[in-house]
Order: C-alpha cells, then structure tokens, then sequence
C-alpha cells in the first residue's frame, strides 16, 4: 500500500467522532470510515482514520499521508489528512492508539520514501510483439507499468516474482530471466521516491485467460490489462513506468 502515500482519497465516514465501537464500547476521539470501491485483504473496503477534523463528519476528501501497517493482522490503515506534512508518526501513533493498541504495528509515512530505496520486482510478459501492461488512471490520465511490486523482508526476489504474478494476474511462472535492473528516481504525487527495481522477462502458464481490458481488483486503483504492441509504446501513446523501461523495449 506504500504507493498511495500522497494519493487523494475519498472517505466515507461510518464511526463518526464521539460514536462507540459497536462490539468493543470504545469512544472514536477521531472521524473513522472506509474507502468506497476498494478492496483490502480482509475483501473489505480499505478503512482510514481522517485527522485534523475535530466535529463529526460523513465524508471527507484528503491526502494520504500515512499507513498503519498491522503485522499481526491483515487489514492495514490509512491515515487521511489536509496536508502531507500535518502529522508525525509518532503523532498519528498518539491519535489513533485508541484502537491500534490491541495491534503490533508498524506506521509508515511519505518520509519513509524519501529516506529509503524500495526494491521491487515487475514481470516482462510477451505474446508475439506485445507484451502485457497494466493500465490505470490518475486525476483522468491513464499510464502504464508492469505487473509487480515490492520484494518483501527476508524474501528473494524471484519469490516475489512469483508471488506477484500470483496475487495480480492469478498465473503460475513456468520460466524466468532477469534481464535488467533499473535504478528509479521519480516524483509521483508531489513526494520524491527512490526504487531499485528489477526486471523479468516470464513466461506463464493460461496466458490465454489474460484478456485486454480485463479489469483486476488493486486496492485503489483497479487496472485494466492491456496487450500493447512495442512500437506503440514507443510512441508515447500513454506513459510507461519506470520511464527507463521504454529504452530497455527499444533495445530488443
């Protein structure tokens, strides 16, 4: 979820400041609710705390500005707020203790990026001259990237590999190769990030299951799969991430 930091987000308020928790009888001192449309890992929508409102609410447009990462369950939080630069973690660890105390946790905030290198991991996938991309759309402009994301703590970067293809595309990998890490510095969303990312060229088993403009389910960002030929993409038709990606295209 590391990549929604900076994301504005919509959230519909269910546990308003000053309403209990309907099992536990706990008093919400902040504005709780949910994303509508997405999915976390529970197939629930993803659920956020929204700081800096200090009066009951429904709903609340904002950035995100932090993650509560639960390592000893699976439904992360976000942490929605005006500004990027509101809260600390170890504020936004005070605001919303209430409830995260029961919880081994973990809060991640856009500093993170600028202060870390996050290694991920993304799957080359050719049939003919096109390979398979990912689109999705940001404030109306569509881009594209490969399938994949980030190589977890303790976990080897074909095990990703692996893993990825399974959770986003639901294929098995038969064959690997890496053909090319690329070193990515960019800016998405005003925040300036830093990712050591290496490229795999695979081959999958169903590949015929996966369909342009099939719709995947991606927390928030739901994205289509698209087949594209090379030589489109190589004319700019939208943009492709990491941008050094096109000129490794270029060169097979």
């Amino acid at each position: 979820m590391i990549e929604y930091l900076g994301r504005e987000v919509e959230v519909k308020i269910d546990r308003p400041l000053g309403s209990k928790h309907p099992d536990h009888g706990f008093v919400y001192p902040i504005n709780y609710g949910f994303i509508e449309g997405t999915k976390a890992a529970d197939n629930e929508e993803i659920d956020a705390y929204v700081l800096g409102i200090f009066e009951p609410i429904s709903t609340y447009r904002g950035k995100v500005i932090g993650i509560i990462k639960r390592n000893n369950d699976v439904e992360d939080k976000l942490i929605v707020a005006n500004d990027l630069n509101s809260y600390d973690k170890y504020q936004i660890k005070a605001l919303t203790e209430f409830q995260e105390r029961f919880f081994d946790t973990e809060i991640i905030t856009y500093d993170y990026l600028r202060s870390s290198i996050r290694n991920t991991v993304r799957g080359l996938i050719k049939k003919g001259n096109k390979i398979l991309v990912l689109e999705e759309k940001y404030q109306g402009e569509k881009y594209y990237f490969l399938p994949g994301g980030g190589i977890e703590y303790l976990e080897k970067s074909q095990e990703a590999l692996y893993r990825e293809m399974k959770e986003e595309l639901n294929v098995d990998i038969v064959e690997s190769q890496l053909m090319h890490v690329i070193d990515n510095i960019f800016e998405a969303n005003g925040i300036k990030a830093h990712e050591a990312t290496q490229i795999y060229e695979v081959k999958v088993s169903g590949i015929e299951e996966l369909k342009d403009g099939d719709r995947m389910d991606k927390d928030l960002m739901p994205s289509k799969i698209r087949w594209i030929d090379i030589e489109e993409l190589r004319k700019e038709i939208a943009p492709l991430y990491p941008e050094e990606l096109k000129g490794l295209l270029s060169r097979d």
